[in-house]
């Protein structure tokens, strides 16, 4: 099933003229996310994405979960660069998120900022630093939940112009109405594609 679903996404990507397709793994999870450039899409909107994402959490890189399924997700975001700031660039986004965590569905509507840094260092091929912060109140949680919480840094590397790799680091919380709950809190492995 998973496998369908990662190549679903790759498959679509070129048919959508999408921006960004990724793929993160560990030892015991894997996820995927694609990005379409709103403005590649014949939309006046320029520095404008919607994208989606799925990650297969797994009880190991969970806490207080038993029997973890798919985090599911759909995004919109604005990122431009910061104009006096070389190598910077800032976006807002709002995120929905859908999840079962022990038979009791989840919902959260986030709100966040994501940032991506050109590191100012002279190498063979750039170096990117990269970090987001979403935040849902209990007032932006539905169904079960309480409140949504995921804070994500990583360092990318660009061998090759348009295709990175890199490690990172995320936790996510996903808290119920009757418990604090982590999702995810794990180190990851990742390829990035921008078309």
């Amino acid at each position: 099933m998973l496998k369908k679903i990662i190549l679903t996404i790759l498959v679509s990507s070129s048919a959508f003229a999408a921006h960004q397709v990724g793929v993160n793994v560990n030892d015991r999870e894997v996820g995927g996310e694609i990005r379409l450039d709103m403005g590649r899409m014949g939309n006046a909107m320029n520095n404008a994405y919607i994208g989606a994402r799925f990650l297969n959490g797994d009880n190991n890189n969970s806490k207080t979960i038993v029997d973890p399924d798919p985090l599911m997700e759909v995004s919109f975001m604005v990122m431009r660069p910061v104009q006096g700031v070389q190598g910077l660039k800032l976006g807002l986004g709002i995120k929905g998120e859908y999840t079962e965590i022990d038979g009791e569905r989840y919902a959260a509507i986030p709100l966040g900022i994501e940032a991506e840094l050109r590191l100012p260092i002279n190498t063979p091929f750039p170096f990117y630093l990269n970090g987001a912060f979403y935040y849902a109140p209990s007032v932006l949680s539905f169904k079960e939940g309480d409140g949504y919480m995921e804070t994500r840094i990583g360092l990318d590397v660009e061998p090759i112009e348009n295709a990175r790799f890199g490690v990172g680091y995320r936790i996510i919380d996903t808290d119920l109405k009757t418990r604090d709950v982590t999702y995810n809190d794990a180190w990851y492995f990742g390829m990035r594609l921008d078309f």
